[in-house]
């Protein structure tokens, strides 16, 4: 492995305040799975990415913050908050996550857990609708 799980986890983050979509993909081992918090589990590469750069399309001026980082062997514990403005209204969020890297430093699984319904009211009091 060429870098560090720390450095493949830091790296991915920062890769979303500007989303490219192969730039994500190529942090992701093709078989990598995503369990979204409350939104449920996505599988492959290419699920997660189309997800995650829709989720990222919502607003502008993404930001994310680490606040924590834990990195034990292949695993990797991070806290961050960060936020979005949509709408001219701030929106912000606090995630924990627990990232998995395998020996070629892609990420096998990510797992985040974050407070949705804040999100939703934060979308909904900026006046978007959420499905």
């Amino acid at each position: 492995m060429s870098a560090s799980p720390e450095s493949v986890v830091r790296k991915f983050l920062e890769a979303w305040t500007d989303p490219k979509a192969d730039e994500l993909r190529n942090y992701l081992n093709d078989d990598a799975v995503w369990v979204d918090g409350p939104q449920g589990v996505r599988r492959g590469a290419r699920v997660i990415v189309d997800e995650l750069t829709r989720q990222l399309a919502i607003g502008r001026d993404h930001t994310v913050v680490v606040d924590a980082l834990v990195a034990d062997g292949t695993t990797v514990m991070v806290e961050w908050h960060g936020g979005f403005t949509l709408g001219g209204k701030s929106i912000s969020t606090k995630v924990m996550a627990a990232f998995e890297i395998d020996a070629n430093g892609r990420i096998n699984q990510m797992r985040e857990t974050y407070d949705l319904r804040s999100v939703i009211d934060q979308i909904e009091a900026a006046g978007y609708a959420v499905p």
